[in-house]
């Protein structure tokens, strides 16, 4: 549980601040930090490497020499249980319960290596029937799971998935089964088993309690065991149509490849076409890029950009974009050619793109900014742990989860999440899921939240970076509130609107004087059929969304705080984040708990 208040630091000018607790804000209201977003969803994340002051100061406590990789393997280490977030918990904890109500579990695992996860599937015994896959393998080892294995063989109920080159059985999910076998829940996303998955790489989990959906988890399972360690085309054939479920007060459609035409990314095209208000992603290789005279290969992150695209068919210049992709994509996170009519054009001009393995995009018509490694690494923890370099960013793995929120605060909120990496090949030649939820606006908020605290912590420590030695970067302390027109045009202006709602004409901003806004999201439509496609009248069939209803919901009202006479300590140069933005998490989280308590009173 977590209250907060502000504490605002007051003065009679600039250089005589000091905290000021009789001015402070009441404690906010008590508050369960949960992934619970609505009865039946939930989704949960990790910390990451996503370098930040907290991991330089948990480091500090190890001392010099110490070694990730040992620290991250040492179950019970601080370090460890820190960088796993809420998400490693989570896996624990839904292990353990299947345990204890004598219940058992079907995984499909990429790869496996985490000590506790690993305990924990042990302790299910002949319970937990686990599908192996080789992993990352690169010849002559075409096993990166191997030991484990081994050491698993005859303590579960394991069956392999040996694949060959050209294709990875890159699942990444378990259904949960009362103990008549009858499916109950599924987890999926992004995380692979590991020690790095869990404590390195910026991951996610989505659980659903859905039996109906963990059914269809559990029929794929089946499949990918009776199709050993091949590609039959019984098995696209399968993958290549799907249903929508109805979960809560949204809808889920759920994808598996390899299909036979992409007809995953079709779908999910269709939807980021008709984005409305915003898009945010986060993506580890997604693909390469492709030319326009074959749309039906291009990765999603393609798509995406030529939303801002002049002259492309959904063309919508003023949609909000946001996004983090990990990895070299030629042609668009790096300077290249648009050779042979290619589809979004290139929009890097960094010749030394390859050296850089993180991009930040917040559009698709404007360079991309590429990631320096003492961005990747800030100087203190470099400076301490002199092997850190090495051990992370050697590994080239940052940001693992693939992750497509659409309009989290609009009509009809999508997420987008799996084991899939959202390109030709994931859905084409990989054993991969997608699961695509509407209608769900606590929980796209929640994924919201997350690729914006990791798209700004990156761009934060890159202005540091850019700007450590400049003299001129500090301007002093403004000792008037004058300090807010900055935020209150262009791109600043347009970041306040999306998060936090258009100004009222009562409150249009004026200079020097602070803006009331109110954030009402308009009203929900019926369920949103899947894109072409119409609605069937009662029972939910194969690629169409179900007829039910989702109720109008309203996001909280907030206002952004009048400003006190007295002066008020901001940093004028530095163009952090305005505080309206920081205060999101909270009132994003307020909002969902409302939204789940309506929900709940709906079952």
């Amino acid at each position: 549980m977590v209250q907060y208040s502000v504490v605002p630091m007051l003065g009679p000018d600039k250089i005589h601040l000091r905290l000021s607790p009789q001015a402070a804000s009441a404690l906010s209201a008590r508050m369960k930090v949960s992934g619970q977003t609505t009865p039946s969803v939930s989704a949960y994340f990790n910390k990451g490497i996503v370098a930040a002051q907290w991991v330089s100061r948990a480091l500090a406590k190890v001392g010099k020499g110490a070694k990730l990789a040992d620290l991250i393997a040492t179950v019970g280490n601080p370090l460890r249980d820190a960088l796993s977030g809420l998400l490693r918990p989570q896996l624990l904890a839904l292990l353990g319960d299947v345990k204890a109500k004598g219940g058992e579990v079907y995984a499909a695992l990429y790869e496996l290596n985490d000590p506790e996860l690993i305990a924990a599937l042990t302790a299910l015994g002949q319970k937990c029937h686990l599908l192996l896959a080789n992993g990352a393998f690169k010849p002559p080892t075409t096993d990166e799971n191997k030991d484990v294995r081994e050491s698993l063989r005859g303590k579960v109920d394991l069956h392999d998935r040996i694949v060959a080159s050209g294709h990875f059985a890159h699942n990444k999910f378990v259904i949960v089964c009362d103990g008549d076998g009858n499916a109950q829940r599924v987890l999926s996303g992004s995380t692979n088993w590991t020690k790095t998955g869990l404590c390195t790489q910026a991951n996610n989990a989505v659980i659903v309690d859905s039996p109906e959906l963990a059914a269809a988890y559990l029929a794929e399972w089946k499949r990918l065991q009776a199709a050993g360690n091949l590609y039959p085309a019984s098995l696209a054939a399968a993958n290549s149509t799907t249903k929508t479920i109805a979960v809560d007060a949204g809808r889920i459609t759920q994808w598996f490849a390899p299909t036979s035409d992409a007809q995953d990314l079709e779908y999910a095209r269709g939807l980021i076409n008709a984005a409305e208000d915003g898009i945010m992603f986060l993506f580890f290789n997604p693909g390469a890029f492709v030319a326009a005279d074959k749309p039906k290969k291009w990765t999603l992150l393609q798509n995406i950009l030529l939303r801002h695209q002049t002259g492309s068919p959904n063309f919508k210049p003023g949609l909000y974009m946001r996004g983090v992709v990990n990895q070299e994509i030629a042609g668009l996170t790096s300077d290249q050619a648009a050779a042979k009519g290619a589809g979004p054009k290139s929009v890097s001009h960094d010749p030394s793109a390859a050296d850089n393995p993180v991009t930040l995009f917040r559009g698709g018509s404007e360079p991309p900014q590429r990631l320096t490694h003492a961005t990747m690494v800030p100087k203190n923890i470099k400076e301490a742990f002199h092997a850190w370099d090495t051990e992370v960013l050697g590994a080239g793995v940052h940001i693992h989860s693939k992750v497509i929120v659409l309009d989290p605060f609009g009509k009809n909120p999508v997420v987008m999440t799996g084991s899939h990496n959202l390109g030709y090949k994931a859905s084409s030649k990989n054993d991969d899921n997608l699961m695509i939820i509407e209608g769900n606006a606590p929980l796209a908020a929640a994924y919201a939240a997350n690729i914006i605290a990791i798209y700004q912590t990156y761009r934060w420590n890159a202005y540091v970076e850019a700007h450590r030695q400049d003299p001129q970067v500090w301007h002093g302390l403004v000792d008037n509130d004058t300090w807010q027109q900055g935020y209150l045009q262009g791109n600043d202006l347009a970041e306040l609107k999306f998060w936090m709602g258009a100004p009222s004409p009562a409150s249009a901003p004026q200079s020097g004087t602070s803006v009331n806004t109110v954030r009402t999201a308009p009203a929900a439509k019926s369920a949103r059929p899947a894109p072409g496609k119409k609605a069937p009248a009662k029972k939910v069939t194969a690629g169409k969304a179900p007829a039910k209803k989702v109720t109008a919901r309203k996001a909280p009202a907030k206002k952004v705080p009048d400003k006190k006479p007295a002066a008020v300590k901001k940093q004028v140069a530095a163009k952090k984040p305005p505080a309206a933005t920081k205060s999101t998490a909270a009132k994003r989280l307020a909002a969902a708990r409302k939204r789940a308590s309506s929900f709940e009173k709906k079952k």
